[in-house]
């Protein structure tokens, strides 16, 4: 059967307290999954998730941790395990842009980048992998970025493409190497309305906007829909499915 059910599948989903990660959170316990919250220093928005995953009537756990680090990823699958004794699925959403033109970088800077961005799904996947190994299968859903797509990496946020870049390469590296036992794909937002676009002014948004041939930003609901369409579907092995609103039909121009 090639349409999976959600009801009672244990997800676990990293930099789940705002924007994408909390709407995916919350759209997997309306399908009647179990969810674990993750997250770094959100403490508030963690609760809010686990209160509206409640309001479905689905169960769900807050573990809160910095999954860069790899004692906090054992944790985190550890807890899991004694809570809901499986992991179905691994979304690896944890990640923040840190902008920065390359000569306005050091190596810091770099670290810093591939550390939130994709240190977090190679630790998390590698404790996934073995869990879903042993209970004979499993799917992990990586939130890459269309800045790491080809010609989609920006110059003001480079390290961020670059770490984006490498957790497409990643994904599809490890899909081959798990499938069929365990099936690994990606989602590519294009530039979606989460709290990291408040710092932006109404200049930089309207260019965003332009850039858009659907006239306006993704809303963090529409990325969820791939999140579930991946979950669901067990014919897809290291895809990556976008969801930019043609920002890449339109890529090109730059901007300061």
């Amino acid at each position: 059967m090639s349409i999976m059910q959600l009801k009672n599948k244990v997800v676990v989903i990293t930099g789940s307290s705002s924007g994408i990660g909390q709407n995916t959170a919350i759209a997997f316990a309306k399908e009647g999954s179990k969810l674990v919250v993750n997250y770094k220093t959100n403490k508030n928005g963690a609760e809010e998730t686990l209160r509206q995953i409640k309001k479905t009537g689905s169960q769900g756990l807050i573990f809160q941790g910095d999954v860069s680090d790899e004692n906090t990823v054992k944790r985190l699958f550890k807890k899991t395990l004694e809570v809901f004794k499986k992991v179905d699925i691994l979304i690896n959403n944890a990640g923040w842009p840190t902008p920065g033109y390359l000569e306005e970088t050091n190596k810091n800077h770099w670290l810093a980048n591939f550390n939130d961005n994709f240190f977090t799904t190679v630790l998390c996947s590698k404790e996934a992998v073995t869990i879903m190994k042993k209970q004979g299968g499993g799917k992990i859903i990586n939130t890459a970025s269309i800045m790491g797509i080809d010609y989609g990496g920006r110059e003001g946020v480079i390290a961020y493409s670059a770490a984006k870049a490498a957790v497409i390469n990643f994904t599809k590296t490890l899909a081959k190497q798990v499938a069929p036992t365990i099936l690994v794909n990606a989602v590519a937002p294009g530039r979606t309305q989460t709290p990291y676009y408040d710092q932006f002014d109404k200049k930089t948004i309207k260019y965003f906007i332009d850039a858009n041939p659907i006239g306006r930003m993704i809303n963090p609901e529409e990325i969820t829909e791939a999140f579930l369409f991946i979950a669901k579907n067990d014919a897809l092995v290291g895809s990556v499915v976008t969801v930019d609103g043609g920002y890449m039909l339109k890529f090109g121009k730059s901007f300061k």
